[in-house]
């Protein structure tokens, strides 16, 4: 046992001061020293570099703050694109106001903010022009429809919006709805229906006229959902049918009237739109009941005649 205690002991290989350990080269302590040195410098490199990007995020993130809260605050508000309502009744609706922070005006806030108060604003944008300067451009909506509501009525735009709760005057070229019958209605929301299918179609409808540009109607009848018509400058009955194809059936429906004006602007008539894709005007007066004796049934039938499909 004490002969392999000292065996052991005496394979025990003392490195040198220096050892590299990689090839087996011994260092020089001036070696040692220098690549010390190097480590050393290199740590304090990296130390000073994020020392410096730490105190350069700081500055740019307290500059920001500043540029929030200091600087760049309004002192000049504008407003422009609104026919319907002055600069002076915007600025005072938008809630914003001069001394507000610039870069912190919210285009979302002010949008609502004015749409909420302000039933015919339709679409909002900002531009910002520093330092100071904000400008607000609106863009208006205007009324597709009208519903009678106890004697006044209720103005909506195109999507259903209401824009008047209790209108006393109705101008030329709005339409009146028969056939909905409304369940709430508060000026710059959305009206509701108790007939839902009905004022669905209706709001599908008043897309179709608007997409169109069909402009001069006098009333939309959508009582019963199947046999759905309209009435032109109170001369021309457009058949429309269902709700099917809705806004197709209202592209042929306007170049049918702009050819039929064309023609005659003063002739009255019907313009059927039931039978795809042609599109039929008939000349008769629409408002008198109609001829019950097959003869006359005939004679009218003959002046029937086709709109080509545009």
């Amino acid at each position: 046992m004490a002969n392999m205690k000292k065996n052991n002991t005496s394979n025990i290989i003392k490195l040198p001061t220096g050892f590299t350990g990689t090839s087996g080269q011994q260092l020089s302590r001036d070696e040692v020293r220098s690549r010390k040195k190097k480590r050393l410098k290199r740590r304090r490199a990296i130390r000073k570099a994020i020392f410096s990007f730490v105190l350069l995020l700081v500055v740019v993130i307290i500059g920001l703050a500043l540029a929030v809260t200091v600087f760049f605050k309004i002192d000049t508000i504008k407003a422009k694109g609104s026919v319907v309502y002055p600069q002076k009744i915007i600025l005072q609706n938008c809630g914003v106001e001069t001394g507000d922070s610039l870069l912190l005006s919210s285009e979302e806030q002010i949008a609502e903010t004015l749409m909420n108060s302000l039933p015919f604003v339709g679409s909002v944008t900002i531009e910002r022009k520093l330092p100071s300067t904000l400008i607000i451009n609106i863009t208006d909506t205007y009324t597709a429809a009208a519903i009678s509501n106890k004697g006044n009525f209720i103005l909506i735009n195109e999507d259903g919006k209401v824009l008047d709760s209790d209108a006393n005057i109705l101008n030329e070229g709005i339409p009146v709805v028969k056939g909905v019958e409304t369940e709430s209605f508060k000026e710059s929301e959305t009206i509701t229906f108790k007939t839902k299918e009905n004022g669905d179609i209706l709001i599908e409808l008043l897309k179709a006229v608007t997409k169109a540009g069909v402009t001069g109607l006098t009333e939309i009848d959508v009582t019963d959902t199947s046999d759905i018509f309209m009435i032109y400058n109170d001369r021309i009955k457009i058949l429309v049918g269902s709700s099917l194809n809705l806004e197709t059936k209202i592209l042929r429906a306007a170049a049918a009237i702009e050819r039929e004006n064309e023609i005659n602007q003063y002739e009255i008539g019907v313009l059927d739109l039931r039978t795809e894709p042609k599109v039929y005007f008939k000349a008769e007066d629409y408002k008198k009941k109609k001829p019950t004796n097959k003869s006359d049934n005939k004679l009218n039938k003959t002046q029937e005649k086709t709109t080509d499909e545009q």
